[in-house]
């Protein structure tokens, strides 16, 4: 097994779209180099590499114009800030004015996103390497070299991207219905798991977040322009594809009965519940086979074993209950069935995505237009408003921006004052380190530092062992290329790589590398020293004073999607708008699961209020569970019946999460009375309608009239589940609302 992980994941690594950009990078720079070599017009060819290396990180998949754009824009920047830098070189103190502003100017366009953040690494990276004596000799022809190579490095990314349209889109489609599998396992865990519960659920959480990251990521990838997702019909079939993995992510949140009724029908039924969680695996393990086939073209069959698993269930449930009149023995009847009908529509779809999957390059014709889709895209404002807004102590990124430009002042300082051979290195690495959140930088500061130790290592160890300038170039490139190729997914990795790649380099250049290896690490040492220092002193963002608006847009989210929900309840016509708001529901949990992770990253002194901060988490979700469980239920059953209580629950439950946010924003509000009057009338409605429905049932039973499928059963099972569902609702949303009071409800238990 492990031989063949091993293997997968080599093929893997070869085929994934980070080791082509890190090819290309590659190409992009050894091509200028060897034609100024050959032109005997070397300083130039330095200013083309540096423009590549420049404009580079910049190079994101996404729509192909934003792309475009995002290049030209971090070349024309990167060229500026080094003409004008080196311009000012004589003139130090105003050179260093100009360089802080710069510095700000490029830190703070990271509000527009993750392509903004990008671009302004490239304006930061050209401030860096200003401060260095690369193109010092003629910074004229140097920053036309920058100029000329961003150009270069344009044209020769998208020529490939045109060779390998579908690349990209193919690697996070695989990933995507890879992480899916994963959560399906973690569902079948759950089943099983009594005891780490609570720590599988943590994990469950944090796995959402990053699917929820890879839809989006799709989501542009195959919706914003058909050139980057290659032709239509293949296109086409990847959204489908998605579209199937959004619909069973939520099949995956739906809990139709409750872990303490799991936990005794362990007891009185173990064989029936083995054969559920044994179900729920063997459906990750079919969505593994198709991440497999799509991520190392490992071919599979379609197999008919969800298909008898499932049947063989409905035999168990058919023969344990048919004879039994029992009444409560009816009731755990229906509840098995309805989880088995979310277990029938869950297999539907995966084998619908393996059907999908097998023919995603034939080209019949498919009815799927992607323009249905593109509201489904989370845009992007790139309004001078958003500058505006976000220049305010109460902006992250402005905070962020300030306190970079305070850092790279003490940098230039410690390298002014010290005489400290090649200060931008301390510069370098404040940059690549520095982020808005505590616990990001202090982990990016471990891991460049040990890194650069392991990368220092094996460069001695090669350098001794291998006395050829030909091996340190030959090396040097394949350093560059591993390096770039790991520093997204492997940042230790990446860093070793890049410190072995910068010794080689100097080992080409000077007889002495070791004193290139302990400048390396001392200046890395500093960089990573101020980087954690300054995060932790300088206006330091701290998780707690943001997290209640972050608790806050979840449940408004939330709030839209029950009311969405109702709404497709009495017109199931309406499945576009209530997709909207699934999806907008999802993505604001995952923001608020990340944003609580970030928190228990931070120091203990600064986790406030971190268990009603967790209950809050795990509350919103639970919250959103059931909401899908409703949603899901509705969409699978054309005929569902038609209850007054289902606005009466809502309305009791919206009040409740209203004032959860009023009290999360320390403002007033006065709920209605009525509105819980109304609701306690309803509650007892609906246990006496369905008491009466089950004795019935039970009586059919008793006398052999009974059938599984009877317009009765089909009632029994539609007010179960809805009742179920928005009883919990109400006791989570009750809960929500007393998180910070002792007039707590009995916690409901979590649902499957």
């Amino acid at each position: 097994m492990k031989l063949t992980n091993t293997k997968g994941n080599i093929i893997r690594y070869f085929s994934s779209t980070d080791l082509s950009k890190a090819l290309i990078l590659a190409l992009a720079v050894i091509i200028p180099l060897l034609l100024a070599a050959l032109a005997n017009q070397m300083l130039f060819g330095i200013g083309l590499t540096v423009g590549v290396f420049l404009v580079a990180p910049s190079n994101v998949s996404g729509n192909l114009r934003h792309r475009f754009l995002g290049i030209l824009v971090a070349t024309l920047l990167s060229t500026l800030i080094t003409f004008t830098l080196h311009l000012l070189g004589n003139y130090m103190w105003l050179q260093w004015v100009l360089a802080l502003v710069y510095i700000f100017i490029s830190a703070y366009i990271s509000v527009y996103g993750f392509r903004a953040s990008l671009v302004s690494f490239s304006g930061l990276l050209a401030v860096t390497l200003s401060f260095s004596s690369i193109g010092a000799e003629n910074f004229m022809l140097h920053s036309l070299g920058i100029l000329v190579g961003g150009l270069w490095y344009i044209l020769i990314s998208t020529a490939v991207l045109l060779l390998r349209p579908k690349k990209h889109s193919d690697i996070v489609l695989g990933e995507t219905v890879e992480l899916t599998a994963k959560f399906l396992n973690y569902r079948a865990k759950l089943l099983k798991d009594k005891k780490n519960r609570a720590k599988l659920k943590k994990e469950q959480f944090l796995l959402q977040s990053s699917i929820n990251d890879h839809h989006e990521t799709l989501r542009e990838a195959l919706l914003s322009n058909r050139l980057t997702s290659g032709t239509s019909n293949s296109s086409r079939r990847k959204i489908l594809i998605l579209i199937e993995l959004i619909d069973i992510l939520e099949l995956g949140l739906t809990h139709p009965i409750n872990y303490k009724t799991l936990d005794r029908l362990k007891e009185s039924y173990p064989t029936l519940v083995e054969r559920y969680h044994d179900l729920s695996f063997a459906m990750g393990q079919e969505l593994s086979k198709v991440a497999q086939n799509i991520l190392e073209n490992k071919h599979f069959s379609l197999e008919k074993q969800l298909r008898e698993k499932i049947h063989v269930i409905q035999q168990d449930i058919t023969r344990l209950f048919k004879d039994n009149p029992d009444p409560k023995a009816q009731e755990i009847f229906i509840q098995l069935n309805n989880v088995l009908r979310f277990e029938r529509k869950q297999a539907q779809k995966i084998r619908y995505i393996q059907r999908v999957v097998t023919n995603i390059d034939r080209r019949n014709t498919l009815t799927v237009i992607p323009k249905e889709y593109k509201q489904f895209l989370t845009p992007v404002d790139y309004s001078l408003k958003i500058l505006v807004d976000n220049f305010t102590w109460n902006s992250p990124m402005f905070k962020h921006a300030i306190r970079l430009c305070l850092l790279m002042l003490v940098g230039l300082l410690l390298g002014y004052f010290f005489d400290v051979q090649n200060a931008y290195w301390i510069l370098l690495t404040v940059i690549v380190i520095l982020r808005p959140s505590y616990g990001l930088t202090k982990d990016r500061s471990i891991k460049r530092i040990i890194g650069t130790l392991i990368g220092s290592v094996v460069a001695v160890a090669l350098v001794y062992l291998t006395n050829s300038t030909t091996m340190y170039g030959i090396m040097a490139i394949i350093s560059l290329v591993l390096a770039f190729s790991m520093i997204q997914k492997n940042y230790v990795g990446g860093a070793a790589f890049i410190t072995i790649n910068v010794v080689l380099i100097y080992a080409l250049l000077q007889p002495n590398p070791l004193d290139v290896i302990q400048f390396r690490i001392i200046d890395t040492i500093i960089g990573a020293g101020l980087a954690f220092i300054g995060n932790l002193l300088l206006f330091p963002s701290w998780e707690y004073k943001e997290i209640n608006s972050t608790i806050s847009n979840a449940l408004h989210a939330n709030i839209n999607f029950l009311h969405e929900v109702v709404r497709f309840y009495h017109h199931p016509e309406e499945l576009k708008s209530y997709k909207l708001k699934r999806k907008a529901a999802f993505l604001q949990t995952g923001n608020l699961n990340g944003a609580f992770q970030r928190m228990l990253q931070e120091p203990k002194s600064k986790q406030k209020n971190v268990e009603e901060i967790y209950e809050y988490t795990v509350l919103n979700y639970t919250f959103l569970s059931a909401l899908v469980s409703l949603g899901s239920y509705i969409r699978s059953n054309e005929h569902v019946e038609k209850y007054n209580f289902v606005q009466t629950y809502a309305a009791a439950i919206t009040q409740n999460i209203k004032a959860t946010i009023a009290l999360l924003n320390q403002e007033a509000y006065t709920e209605d009375i009525s509105l819980e009057e109304n609701r306690e009338i309803a509650y007892k409605q609906i246990n006496h309608r369905y008491d009466m429905l089950v004795n019935k049932k039970a009586i059919q039973v008793k006398k052999g009239k009974a059938s599984d499928e009877d317009a009765l059963t089909s009632e029994i099972q539609d007010l179960q589940l809805l009742s179920e569902q928005f009883k919990w609702l109400y006791e989570v949303s009750f809960n929500l609302k007393s998180v910070y009071s002792e007039q707590k409800s009995t916690t409901y238990e979590e649902l499957f």
